[in-house]
Parts: structure tokens; sequence; C-alpha cells
């Protein structure tokens, strides 16, 4: 598949198989095909920019997956010398996943797709590729494109230039950030809208219009949990690319991650019918 003419949104990090156990069942993965599917099935103009696939047969199946999700590889490059990302997952009754992998350390980040951002498309980053993720999180920012920065809270040159940071408990743990009750991590982050994602619980926001809250929706059917913050992210990007208010936004992304964590593996691409009828079903998760 060719790149896109136009982009709206560019999506910058790991792209990886899923292996799911005992079924053996492969799925795309990693944090920006996550993202990137969703957008990709809801008819968005959306470039991927991930990390170099190998030749090896988790390349092979990969570049399949991707292309089946209509996602062009124009930005993922073919390198003989990259080990594909893999990751094993193993997903309880309950939802909860336990994952270990290969080729993650080993990543070669693509370069900074500087040219993508001529026309100032939002740009969704994560830290997972180190150095060259920072540089494309400033250089979008630099250019004037509006940064959905995931996970970040450790940075504080990047939290600066996010007009969106999203980060949860787990993300502060493994790579460091505010601490203390909710309301105070969220003050300690100078991004234009700094947001805490807090799994079952919902979430906490804070704008220059001060703290907001809301709940997660509640569901008796989940599936799996893998990618559900890269959900919530899509659904931050699409409410962006609308020009929707907050409110609106945080229930549309909470609900993105909800119906998303229905369904198997961390790259789906859940229609826009099934997230509003959830969302029309519980009209107050706001408080």
């Amino acid at each position: 598949m060719s790149a896109p003419d136009r982009v709206d949104i560019v999506v910058y990090g790991t792209v990886a198989l899923d292996r799911f156990f005992p079924s053996g069942l492969e799925l795309p993965g990693g944090e920006a095909l996550n993202t990137a599917c969703l957008l990709a099935g809801w008819g968005v103009s959306v470039a991927l920019v991930g990390t170099a696939i190998g030749r090896d047969p988790e390349g092979a199946r990969l570049r399949e997956l991707i292309e089946a999700a209509g996602l062009s590889r124009a930005f993922i490059p073919d390198d003989p010398a990259a080990v594909t990302p893999v990751c094993d997952i193993v997903v309880s009754p309950n939802g909860e996943r336990t994952m270990s992998g290969r080729g993650f350390a080993q990543a070669i980040a693509p370069p900074v797709p500087e040219a993508l951002f001529a026309r100032r498309p939002i740009v969704a980053v994560d830290p997972n590729l180190g150095i060259q993720a920072t540089q494309t999180a400033l250089a979008a920012a630099q250019a004037g494109c509006p940064l959905v920065a995931m996970d970040f809270a450790h940075q504080p040159d990047v939290v600066a230039v996010a007009e969106v940071l999203q980060c949860s408990l787990e993300s502060l743990r493994r790579f460091g950030g505010p601490t203390g009750e909710p309301e105070e991590i969220v003050a300690a982050l100078p991004a234009r809208t700094a947001l805490l994602t807090l799994g079952a619980e919902g979430g906490i926001v804070r704008t220059e219009k001060g703290i907001t809250r809301y709940r997660a929706y509640p569901l008796t059917d989940v599936r799996d949990t893998t990618g559900a913050g890269d959900a919530f992210r899509a659904g931050l990007c699409y409410s962006r690319l609308q020009n929707w208010p907050l409110e609106r936004t945080l229930c549309f992304a909470s609900a993105t991650a909800a119906c998303h964590c229905r369904r198997l593996g961390g790259a789906s691409q859940v229609p826009l019918e099934e997230i509003h009828d959830l969302m029309a079903k519980n009209p107050v998760i706001i408080f």
C-alpha cells in the first residue's frame, strides 16, 4: 500500500508481532501500530512511522498484518539487519495479561519524519524508541503540529510543548515522573492538557480551566486489556481531528478503550457505531 497523499495524523513508534498463548494466534501489536490501526479503521489518513522490520518469518507475517489493516508501510523500513520485535502474551480470564518479548531492545528506530510535518498534522509519540522519539516529539512541536505525547511525564522538554500529555500510573512507575495523589500528579505536569488514566477507575485531567474527572465505562465482557492505553490515545487523536470539546473527547476516548477491551489483541478496529452506542447508553461519566 502506497503512502497517503494527505496525512491527518502521524503516529511514531513501535510496531511488533503479538503472539497469544496457548492459541498461538498472531496479531499486529506495538504501541504505534495499535493506535494507527484504530485510526485507519475510522477512515483517518494516518502515516505510521514505525520500527524497522526484519527479513525473518515474523517480519513477513507482520507485513501481511499491517497491510490487512489498511495501513501503508511507506514509513516502516525493511532492514535485513533488524530483528522484528515479537511480544508473547498470555491473557488471564479477567482480561489482564502477562507479556514477554524479543527484539525490542534492539529495535531500529525510523528517522524523524520531518517532511510529514509540513502541513501540521496531529503527531502522536511515545518514549519507547528513546532519543529518536524525543527528537520526533520536539521536531513536531517546533513545526507547529499538535503533539499528543504518551508516557513522557519524565521528560520536561516534551511535557512543555505537548498539547496533550497522556500517562498512566503504570507508565509513571516504568519511566518515572511525578508522584503522589492523582490531583498532585496532573498539577505537576505543565502540558496544556495533562491526563492521567486510572484503568477501571477512569481518570483525571488538568487544563487551564481546572481539574476534571471521568469514570470508566462499565463493561461485563472484558476479554483483553492489551493496548487499552493505545486505544485511548487513538480516541484522543480522533477527537482532536474533529475539534471536539474536552468532555466529548474524554467520553469518546474512554469508550474507545472500553470497546477495544472486548477484543483480543492490542490492535483492534472498533467501529465508530459501537463506540457511540456505548456512549449513548452511559451518557454521564464526567464528574
